[in-house]
């Protein structure tokens, strides 16, 4: 589960749940949008943040999927916004990290499904097939760490 927060212990007082989502209900892999598409803004446009300060997660909301955007404009422990705004290179580099690691989150529990369900199927799978798209990236991603070693 995806579980944004303030970064406090949880149980705590100051701590702060903003928005769980469950991995089931992602849809793909999230990304960054500098380069990729414009941000959908629906507001004053003056106010619109750049697209290299966001990135974007799909997913099932109430069974319809939706676009969910974050946008990063402070350091990651300054929640009263009194130090200073994170350059747009910087942003784009925090948004980096993130996708990375939600990634990353999504790819395993992606993974563990499809070895899931290759283990319970009783037909033929051809290797084009969409269950084998997490399989065949983890193999991609280990032959290249393995290359890398030798």
């Amino acid at each position: 589960m995806l579980t944004f927060s303030n970064e406090q212990i949880k149980g705590s007082k100051n701590y702060k749940e903003y928005l769980r989502i469950e991995y089931k209900d992602v849809y793909g892999y999230s990304n960054v949008l500098y380069g990729m598409e414009k941000l959908k803004w629906h507001g004053d446009q003056s106010k619109k943040p750049s697209e290299s300060r966001c990135f974007k997660i799909e997913a099932y909301i109430l069974g319809v999927k939706s676009p969910v955007y974050f946008c990063v404009f402070n350091q990651r422990a300054d929640w009263s916004n009194q130090e200073r705004d994170l350059s747009t290179s910087e942003a784009l580099y925090v948004n980096e990290l993130w996708v990375s690691m939600i990634n990353y989150k999504l790819h395993e529990y992606n993974l563990g499904i499809a070895r899931e369900k290759m283990l319970r199927t009783v037909k033929k799978v051809d290797c084009n097939a969409h269950i084998m798209e997490p399989i065949k990236y983890e193999y991609r991603i280990r032959v290249k760490s393995y290359t890398y070693n030798i």
